[in-house]
């Protein structure tokens, strides 16, 4: 589903993902994410076929929602020059779970904003968009969301986004990932996971580790060994399959392609099973938190459930 957070339509989108009925789905066909349509179009005829192209979701678009349950919410906020649909393989594994997941484009600081030299750090316009989300999923969903049982989960810049949100009274939990930032005072209560890529090129992992030791609260820092920044989205594999992005060199420049192969090369842990990772880590903590489900809770153990995972550090304190 997708909703609307600006004035005008395509302003402002909001991506949803949500449980859904499963005798209802039953013959429907699943969504096909185009991933071109990110692309500003006036750069789209410079990005080769391979880094374009339809990506599976394994969701129903529009499909009706479960019945009998009011469901938490988990919102997922993208990262500088990112965008909404970023990460489509956790949002559509925490929505089978049970959460109600939107992701808001942050229209100052997404990748049209920055392919067109636009883009700003704002945490104020950041927590206007969590906001908005909150209310937008009221009028939609009603008494189905639980908007007072909030978790949020940030990459990179939307750590930051994560991290501040916790000064909302409905925002329970947060999970910063590859990212940096500090918890405010109103968290001194709310539990954080800070999950870390320990070859991170963008964001050095003591960066992380400070947001860590900075948490007033209960908090868990995950560093998964051999992973990159990018490790966590939708295009790592592909940029892995497709041998770099050294084809966009001549447009992007070395820096910017570094910064987006950072985590999808072969040096780096599997993409696929870093995606698994997150899944695991960010569903169990979210339920744990945000529903009585106590069988949930994140544990060093898991990496021993998934190939190719491996643990560079795991803390807890608080």
């Amino acid at each position: 589903m997708t909703l609307e957070l600006g004035e005008e339509p395509g302003q402002q989108p909001l991506s949803v993902w949500y449980p859904a009925d499963s005798e209802a789905v039953a013959g429907m066909e699943t969504e096909i994410y185009d991933s071109s349509q990110i692309i500003p179009e006036a750069f789209r005829s410079l990005i080769p076929d391979s880094m374009q192209g339809a990506v599976e979701t394994n969701s129903y678009r529009d499909a009706p929602l479960a019945d009998g349950s009011t469901f938490p919410v988990v919102i997922y906020s993208h990262g500088f020059g990112g965008h909404r649909d970023v990460a489509i393989f956790l949002t559509t594994h925490m929505a089978s779970h049970g959460i109600v997941v939107a992701s808001p484009e942050h229209i100052h600081r997404n990748l049209p904003a920055q392919a067109f030299g636009t883009a700003e750090s704002s945490p104020e316009k950041d927590q206007a968009d969590v906001a908005n989300t909150l209310t937008a999923l009221d009028a939609v969903f009603g008494d189905s969301a639980d908007t007072t049982r909030v978790g949020i989960i940030g990459h990179s810049a939307g750590a930051r986004t994560a991290l501040n949100a916790l000064a909302n009274e409905a925002v329970l939990a947060a999970i910063p990932l590859a990212g940096g930032g500090t918890a405010p005072p109103e968290a001194a209560d709310k539990p954080i996971l800070v999950i870390v890529a320990e070859l991170d090129l963008t964001v050095p992992t003591e960066n992380s580790l400070a947001s860590y030791d900075s948490a007033p609260g209960p908090r868990t820092f995950v560093n998964l060994a051999q992973a990159g920044h990018n490790s966590f989205t939708d295009s790592c594999p592909v940029i892995l399959a497709g041998g770099g992005l050294g084809v966009l060199e001549p447009l992007l420049g070395a820096e910017q392609v570094a910064r987006a192969e950072d985590g999808c090369m072969p040096q780096y842990a599997d993409p696929l099973a870093m995606q698994a990772a997150l899944k695991h880590l960010a569903t169990s903590f979210f339920l744990s938190n945000l529903t009585d489900r106590i069988d949930a809770a994140v544990t060093p153990e898991f990496a021993d459930l998934i190939d190719g995972v491996e643990l560079a550090d795991y803390r807890e304190a608080g």
